[in-house]
């Protein structure tokens, strides 16, 4: 037996027991008339009036008692509400679009691929699907007057509305992450393919590197690419993905490159195959290399030429590209110890871009630097004759903050940066591009972003990048295709 129904048992008695105190009262009240009609021995009446009183109270208090240890489940759940009788046409085009949603948003969820429930993506859709079967539950609630139904469905309609918008953020936010890990896939599988020696047609690597060029020219959001665990094959993708989405974008202002972007894209893409004949556990060490390592690690570029010429017999410009991406201007390089005039244009863009995007990604001994940094350090290299200065200004046309970062300014406020400045340029431009401020200097969501040209605001600029973690915090919830 439950303890809801000993409970209940324990209840049942109690109630006895109150009718039969109920009794003796009444009993009393009929025996103090009578003695008060009579007369006789009026020292009776307090007495009986006290019992009465005491009976009484007993039972109650330990009916209350009794109700307070029921726990919260025990009254019977009621059931599910039935559909109303007769629905009005508004509220059956209520009630399809509803359920028009919810097939959509469980459509979706078959395709999802998200590495938690805290991922931004999967709170959206949760609390969209909830949205959307909160709707279908009070529509079955509905009252059977028609007048009552019209009201209830504009409130209903605006729910709906707003779920609608989230599920096409939800939906583009997908596509994106799908389009992105493709891009990462497709590359690992023609850089494997390439190393294992198989024939590889060039065309497929042209028509990614294409598409990498169309996002620079679009001005789209500058991401650079990462896959967690020790797979060289995607760990190797995803760097030359992220060399070759920096090269498109600083390649349009180089006057001797800018005529053929495609070259140095193709370039990037290709330049670290040579890493996949390195042991995956040289590539995962954390901490410096020993001689021994190091050595292994230096043998790529030679490698990755070989491939590279294979992959396109005419093309000598890859070849060498690829051979002397890690070669330096003042002869401090690998393999060859190449310096200066025996470097042409594109492998000092190459090395230039190598470097920013490597300083941009986490390692297994460090966390990613901030562009900021990044970009300082690699003007620094630049400054001590490692790298080609006039191809590391190139860099300041992404500006400190590429667009795209989430930042901090330096009144607290978060922002979007949405361009790169133009125009005159000095010292302090990178760091004061063009932003949509999200939120305030408390962290609450502004209604609607506010645009903001830093380069004409008098007083402080940005402060600093989010992390990964404070942006999903912060705008998963309203901008998950940020985070």
């Amino acid at each position: 037996m439950s303890d809801t129904q000993v409970l209940l048992g324990k209840i049942t008695a109690l109630r006895l027991r109150l009718q039969q105190a109920q009794g003796l009262a009444h009993e009393a009240g009929s025996a103090v008339v009578s003695l008060l009609r009579d007369g006789t021995n009026p020292d009776l009446k307090p007495a009986i009036l006290e019992r009465q009183a005491a009976v009484v109270s007993e039972a109650d208090w330990l009916l209350d008692d009794a109700l307070k240890q029921l726990p919260a489940g025990a009254a019977p759940e009621p059931e599910a509400p039935a559909m109303p009788t007769q629905l009005t046409a508004r509220a059956r085009r209520v009630l399809e679009r509803g359920r028009d949603l919810v097939s959509r948003l469980r459509t979706l969820a078959e395709g999802l691929d998200l590495p938690s429930a805290s991922d931004p993506l999967a709170q959206l859709h949760r609390d969209t699907m909830a949205m959307a079967e909160t709707t279908l539950r009070m529509v079955q609630a509905f009252p059977n007057a028609p007048s009552v139904q019209l009201r209830l469905c504009e409130g209903l309609e605006a729910i709906l509305n707003i779920a609608a918008q989230r599920l096409g953020v939800l939906a583009h936010a997908l596509n994106r992450r799908r389009q992105e890990m493709a891009q990462v896939d497709k590359l690992a599988d023609l850089l494997q393919s390439l190393h294992a020696g198989r024939w590889v047609d060039a065309q497929p690597f042209l028509t990614l590197a294409e598409s990498i060029v169309g996002e620079a020219r679009d001005q789209a959001p500058l991401r650079l690419p990462h896959t967690e665990g020790a797979e060289p094959a995607r760990f190797v993708a995803c760097h030359s993905l992220a060399v070759a989405r920096v090269i498109a974008r600083v390649v349009r202002h180089d006057p001797e490159l800018r005529g053929r972007p495609r070259e140095p894209v193709l370039a990037a893409l290709v330049h670290d195959v040579g890493m996949l004949g390195i042991p995956a556990e040289i590539l995962t060490h954390a901490g410096p290399l020993d001689d021994a390592k190091r050595r292994a690690v230096e043998t790529h570029p030679q490698a990755g030429a070989v491939l590279a010429q294979r992959l396109l017999p005419t093309g000598a410009w890859l070849a060498e590209a690829v051979a002397t991406h890690h070669e330096r201007i003042d002869g401090t390089g690998y393999p060859n110890g190449l310096r200066d005039l025996q470097l042409t244009a594109l492998p000092r863009l190459l090395a230039v871009c190598d470097v920013y995007s490597a300083l941009c990604e986490a390692r297994q001994h460090r966390d990613a630097r901030e562009s900021r940094t990044a970009l300082a350090d690699t003007l620094l290299l630049a400054e001590q004759g490692a790298l080609d200065r006039q191809a590391c200004e190139r860099l300041l046309q992404l500006s400190f903050y590429p667009v795209g970062s989430v930042v901090e300014l330096a009144d607290g406020m978060v922002a979007c940066v949405i361009a790169t400045p133009t125009g005159k340029r000095d010292l302090n431009t990178p760091a004061r591009p063009v932003v949509s401020v999200l939120a305030d200097s408390q962290g609450k969501l502004l209604p609607t972003p506010r645009f903001l040209d830093l380069a004409q605001c008098e007083g402080g600029g940005i402060v600093r990048t989010l992390t990964p973690q404070e942006r999903n915090r912060l705008l998963g919830h309203r901008y998950p295709e940020m985070v």
